[in-house]
């Protein structure tokens, strides 16, 4: 009896051992998961967790935002630049100047090019938006001779210009100041230090104020000075910008009848040779200038029937700009040939070849 007794309390105590051994495993095993949640629901691990969703949250606001916000300003970027482009004071202008921002790329909301392009191809020659550009760029002078209505003229067409020579790369320059007073009995048009007069009988032939422009815009910044060759560039090259501009190869057609019998003062459609220019006697001739003008602008618009206004005028602008005068005033055509096939080469190399045969034709000096 006592055997068996003992053996109970044995087999009792041994289960009981076990259960107990299970408990502190089960105990243990939730410890460790209370543990383990208690380190996640920890203050600081919720304040990191929290901050982590919270910077992701904000690198995704701020990714959304900074994408709306760039096609926000791109958007503005080429309403403004619309805007500067069409602040010529003439429609036409104004027009041209749009296709310009389209075939370059510039417009690139599809909407927008859509809508530009429409408009282009609707429009009515002499008509559409232009705005008037700000006169900072001209100060007119006082005087009896300049009424409002002929300064309010004056002011459309070289704003008008003015824009185009930007486009074109010319440097905005300084101020100039343009005064409207009789010159005497010979009615004339000249521009010195930043200044531009004109008789008053001149300003109804719109190439005349331009082309005095342009040498302000052309003579800008360059100690050169105006005699011989230079002064035959750069007085075709005031020609020519002037007429191009106006779609003209006749200036001063308006006036032409107060100087000669000629129904106009020159006529770029020529074919005239550099050899007249080799003829001149003297490189101080008074004369050099304005038989240079016929020459090299004859020159110019043969480019311009050949190649089109856009790449002729973009060509003779990059050359001007480029050259660099030689001090020998027998190499100073020949720098500009150069300046002129070097652009040609640049922009597009198929043209060099062209332009290089339109001088030579015309017997300009051109490098080996």
């Amino acid at each position: 009896m006592s055997d068996v007794s003992d053996r109970e309390r044995f087999d009792f105590e041994r289960e009981k051992w076990r259960a107990d051994v299970t408990l502190r495993e089960r105990d243990t095993t939730l410890k460790e998961k209370d543990s383990a949640a208690a380190r996640w629901r920890s203050p600081l691990v919720v304040a990191i967790f929290a901050a982590a969703v919270a910077a992701l949250g904000n690198a995704g606001v701020a990714y959304l935002n900074g994408s709306q916000q760039l096609a926000v300003e791109n958007g503005k970027a080429e309403s403004a630049r619309i805007l500067e482009m069409i602040k010529t004071g003439d429609s036409d202008a104004a027009a041209h100047n749009l296709d310009f921002l389209l075939k370059a790329g510039l417009i690139t909301d599809a909407d927008r090019i859509q809508r530009v392009a429409a408009f282009l191809e609707t429009r009515p020659a002499g008509t559409g938006p232009s705005l008037p550009s700000p006169s900072g760029r001209v100060a007119f002078e006082p005087t009896d001779a300049l009424k409002d209505d002929m300064r309010q003229s004056l002011d459309n067409l070289l704003q008008g210009y003015i824009a185009r020579l930007d486009s074109l790369g010319f440097p905005a320059g300084e101020r100039v100041s343009i005064k409207v007073e009789s010159t005497g009995s010979y009615p004339n048009a000249y521009y010195k230090e930043n200044a531009i007069v004109i008789d008053p009988k001149l300003v109804v032939d719109r190439s005349v104020p331009l082309r005095e422009y342009g040498h302000h815009v052309l003579t800008a910044g360059r100690n050169v000075e105006w005699r011989g060759f230079y002064a035959a560039i750069e007085s075709g090259l005031a020609d020519y910008l002037a007429c191009s501009y106006l779609d003209n190869p006749r200036l001063g057609e308006a006036v032409a009848k107060l100087f000669s019998d000629k129904p106009f003062i020159r006529n770029l459609a020529n074919d005239k040779s550099f050899a007249e220019l080799q003829a001149v006697t003297s490189r101080d001739d008074m004369n050099m200038p304005y038989k240079g003008a016929e020459v090299w602008g004859g020159l110019f618009w043969n480019l311009r029937s050949e190649l089109g206004r856009d790449s002729a005028d973009a060509l003779v602008a990059s050359a001007w700009l480029a050259t660099k005068w030689p001090e020998a005033e027998d190499q100073k055509s020949s720098a500009f040939t150069a300046a002129l096939l070097a652009a040609a080469a640049q922009k597009v190399p198929a043209d060099a070849a062209r332009v290089r045969k339109i001088m030579t034709a015309r017997q300009f000096p051109l490098p080996s």
